[in-house]
C-alpha cells in the first residue's frame, strides 16, 4: 500500500504478507496456545491458520482445547479486511458463534477468506461514515476435512473522518 505511513504514534507500516504471517507465529497469543499462522495470500483475501495439537493445548480428554480453537479464528477475517480497505477505516472484530461440531483430534486447519468483491461492498457501506456490521463464516478442519467448528465472526467497519471536519473552532476572546 503506497498510502501508509510509518509512525510509533498510530500511523500503519506496510508489511509484506509472507513477513507479516511470520511474525504473527511469534505473537504470544498464538504462540501460547499453539496456533501458526501459515499464510496470508499477497493480495490479503487469504489466511490459512493451524492448530497442532501439544500437551499444552489438549484437554482432559485429549483432544483440542476449545479455546484453542476459538483464538484460532480471532481477528483473521478483520485483519484480512484492515489490509484491503487501507489507514481511513476502523476494522474490528466485534462478535464470534462458534459451533463445536467434532472433537479436534488431530491438527486443525482454518482457512479465512474475505474477497475483494466483498470488500469492495464494505467500502461502499462504510462510504457515508456510518458503522457497518458484516458477518463472516468458516468450518475449521481437520486433515481429513472433518469440520471441528463452524466460526462466524462479525466484524466492525467505520470510514475514518478527516481530523480537520472535527477541529474546534478558535476561542472567541
Amino acid at each position: 500500500m503506497s498510502d501508509a505511513k510509518s509512525s510509533k504514534f498510530g500511523g500503519r507500516r506496510t508489511i509484506a504478507p509472507r513477513w507479516f504471517a511470520r511474525a504473527m507465529c511469534l505473537y504470544p497469543p498464538l504462540l501460547g496456545a499453539g496456533i501458526r499462522v501459515r499464510e496470508f495470500s499477497d493480495d490479503w483475501t487469504v489466511c490459512r491458520t493451524q492448530l497442532r495439537l501439544n500437551r499444552f493445548n489438549r484437554n482432559q480428554q485429549g483432544t483440542a482445547f476449545g479455546g484453542s480453537i476459538g483464538s484460532m479464528s480471532d481477528a483473521f477475517f478483520a485483519l484480512l479486511l484492515w489490509n484491503q480497505l487501507g489507514k481511513g477505516y476502523y476494522v474490528w472484530d466485534a462478535k464470534a458463534e462458534i459451533d463445536y461440531l467434532s472433537p479436534g483430534t488431530s491438527t486443525v486447519h482454518g482457512r479465512f477468506e474475505v474477497p475483494r468483491e466483498v470488500a469492495e461492498q464494505i467500502r461502499a457501506e462504510a462510504e457515508s461514515g456510518q458503522k457497518v456490521l458484516h458477518w463472516f463464516e468458516t468450518d475449521l478442519t481437520l486433515d481429513d476435512g472433518t469440520v471441528v467448528a463452524h466460526v462466524r465472526r462479525q466484524v466492525y467497519i467505520r470510514k475514518r473522518q478527516d481530523k480537520l471536519l472535527h477541529a474546534r473552532p478558535p476561542c472567541a476572546t
